[in-house]
């Protein structure tokens, strides 16, 4: 400030002694004016020499800021004892921000249900935090009174944590006395597939009655099912409704509890589901000479996959059997691989080799084990030798075999592979060969052949189920699993999406993609698209998923009822996901009856917050505030003003104008 002063007492000191007099004389005022303009244009001059930047210091105090959230969804207009739940929390807000203005705390009251301004027709306390940290006016925040019933809906509360700050979470612990029966929650298949039993098992509670009810499934406004039960207060009960879907297409059905006399919560007795019924699974035809440890391994690998099915063959005498019963001819509809186990003594007949031959020239893959058959060398990879006695050894994968991924399993679990029983053979031309046997002739254990668009893996091993006892993470399934789904041509898609089938109102509608390559190993590197379309065909959203760890995800805010249909696809790979799903009329905020209690003391354990009941309000002591000083340094840059510049060259051509006119100069 001195420096300031000084500039000022040196520049009127120029100026006058420069104005005090004049020759030729000249009026006063005519004087001052020059004095003026004098004292302008020294003053900025040496302004921008000495101290070009001038700054000053700001204080300014800053309470603790307070924000009351209060929960207006749906939910907290339902009826709780003498009231609803929102008329009953509001007294204890009042008396809990009174408390905290007292104690000198600046308090900001913000209502939230589907985010700070969104809808009621759901509670997301994550999204409304998210949208505080956006204020820029809450820059002293030290803690938040929720008032609210718990029921929120987001997907997770990382927030809560992340924001650091105590949560004073009011509350109210009285339970209503009336009986309530209500569908938990259903648990079901996204797809079914048409005249195949599809289970779908609905979980009940009760409060404040135990005895018998009757549950329904119901399809449409059909009933199909009736089970009774016995339901106990407090506890949880379950019961599995089995249907088979005789014609394809996409169903609503609900799971509904048939009320009690006195009862007057219903909007919970329900819960509503849809299905998408498929025409058939995709086949998988065993072929093998006798029943041995080898198919009921490989059945069991195939079993873990339910979009497959499976059917077995034994070749007897030349001819195929299903059991006892001779096959005429197999059956290549919908045909994903063929499996062919030969201990030895396989023969096959006319028919069934061109079978094999026609099913692989449409690209459906052929999986080989054991001795090779002459009457197949033109289509697998591995041919038999002069010597056909077995012989026992170890596997060892090649340097070709990082190229085939689906052979990761057995790459990495080498060392825990058991001697297998190995059969003498040679590669066929074309035949690419990804593991050796440790003889001195290292000779081919297993070999791929890709025809076209057709493929084909030999195994010249047997026993290698062997393997599965010892494997600590069930190495020969991912293999037999990969090795299958690597051969067929109808598998399920490496672009899979993940969704349910039945959202209700309120609920989040988050679809998410897995992407993968052929052997199921994740792909991060697309850019997938999603068109959400309503049952008219009408577009209602199209938007670009981002990737989170290793999926992708978007979210859909869509609250009109009825079905939709998706795809999501990806220029670049050229593939693609369709799938439907259905929102429902029913409303999950008109289900949450009473408090989520767990929740609300789950949110109140951070950061020495507190669930406080309504009677508890009063008592509740609060921390004196303790005012934060903020100084801040504010800078103008004098050279950098126009205005400054401008100012000087005007006083100063000013002055030499008028000393001119005056006969000054």
């Amino acid at each position: 400030m001195l420096k300031y002063i000084l500039i000022a007492l040196f520049t009127l000191a120029i100026s006058g002694f420069y104005n005090y007099s004049s020759h030729p004389e000249i009026p006063v005022s005519r004087r001052w004016l020059l004095f003026f303009l004098r004292s302008i244009s020294l003053g900025i001059i040496l302004l921008l020499l000495i101290s070009p930047i001038l700054y000053y210091i700001q204080r300014k105090s800053l309470k603790p800021q307070i924000v009351v959230l209060e929960d207006v969804s749906q939910s907290m207009s339902l009826k709780h004892g003498s009231g609803t739940k929102n008329a009953i929390l509001q007294p204890s807000i009042g008396k809990l921000s009174l408390l905290f203005r007292k104690a000198g705390y600046e308090v900001i009251e913000h209502r939230f249900a589907n985010g700070l301004e969104g809808d009621d027709g759901s509670s997301l306390l994550g999204k409304s935090l998210e949208q505080l940290k956006q204020d820029k006016s809450l820059d002293n925040l030290a803690g938040i009174i929720l008032a609210s019933d718990g029921w929120m809906r987001d997907e997770n509360l990382s927030a809560v944590q992340q924001l650091g700050l105590p949560f004073y979470v009011l509350a109210d612990s009285s339970r209503s006395p009336s009986p309530d029966l209500a569908v938990n929650n259903v648990h079901s298949n996204r797809y079914a597939y048409r005249n195949e039993p599809n289970t779908i098992r609905a979980d009940f509670i009760s409060e404040n009655y135990s005895g018998a009810a009757e549950a329904r499934f119901m399809l449409g406004n059909r009933i199909i099912s009736r089970q009774s039960l016995n339901l106990e207060a407090g506890k949880t009960h379950s019961l599995d409704f089995t249907h088979r879907f005789t014609q394809t297409g996409f169903f609503n059905w609900r799971v509904e509890l048939n009320p009690l006399q006195n009862e007057s919560r219903l909007s919970n007795n329900s819960f509503p589901g849809a299905i998408e019924v498929l025409a058939d699974k995709e086949r998988i035809i065993l072929i093998s000479d006798k029943p041995a440890w080898d198919n009921k391994f490989i059945l069991d690998a195939i079993s873990a996959n339910p979009r497959w099915e499976v059917h077995t063959y034994l070749s007897r005498s030349g001819k195929l059997y299903s059991g006892e019963t001779p096959v005429i001819k197999l059956v290549g509809d919908n045909l994903a691989a063929v499996v062919i186990i030969n201990n030895g003594m396989i023969k096959l007949d006319s028919n069934t080799l061109s079978f094999i031959s026609g099913v692989h020239a449409r690209g459906v893959g052929i999986m080989y084990q054991g001795l090779p058959v002459t009457e197949l060398s033109s289509l697998l990879p591995l041919q038999k030798s002069n010597i056909i006695t077995m012989y026992q050894g170890f596997i060892n994968p090649s340097s070709a075999a990082v190229n085939y991924p689906m052979l990761s399993p057995l790459s990495e679990g080498a060392d825990d592979i058991p001697p297998v029983d190995y059969y003498y053979v040679t590669a066929t031309a074309g035949a690419e060969v990804l593991a050796s046997i440790n003889n001195p002739q290292s000779s081919p254990a297993i070999a791929v052949k890709n025809i076209g668009g057709a493929r084909s893996l030999a195994f010249s091993t047997l026993n290698l189920w062997r393997w599965q006892l010892q494997s600590k993470d069930e190495g020969y399934n991912k293999l037999i699993g990969n090795c299958l789904t690597w051969l067929s041509n109808k598998s399920t898609s490496g672009y899979d999406a993940i969704y349910n089938s039945s959202y209700m109102q309120g609920e989040e509608i988050i679809i998410k993609l897995r992407v993968e390559d052929e052997i199921r190993q994740r792909k991060l590197d697309v850019n997938p698209r999603i068109r959400i379309m309503d049952k008219d065909n009408k577009e209602v959203l199209s938007d670009f998923l981002t990737r989170q760890d290793d999926e992708y995800s978007v979210k859909a805010d869509l609250a009109e009822p009825g079905v939709y249909s998706f795809e999501i696809s990806d220029k670049e790979s050229g593939k693609s996901s369709k799938g439907k799903f259905v929102i429902s009329d029913s409303s999950l905020e008109n289900r949450d009856f009473g408090y989520n209690l767990p929740l609300l003391a789950w949110l109140a354990s951070f950061n020495g917050g507190k669930m406080i009941f309504g009677a508890d309000v009063e008592a509740f002591p609060v921390l004196p505030a303790v005012e934060e000083e903020l100084i801040s340094r504010r800078e103008i840059a004098l050279y950098k003003k126009w205005y400054i510049l401008s100012l000087f060259i005007l006083a100063f051509c000013a002055e030499l104008y008028l000393r001119r006119r005056w006969g000054l100069l």
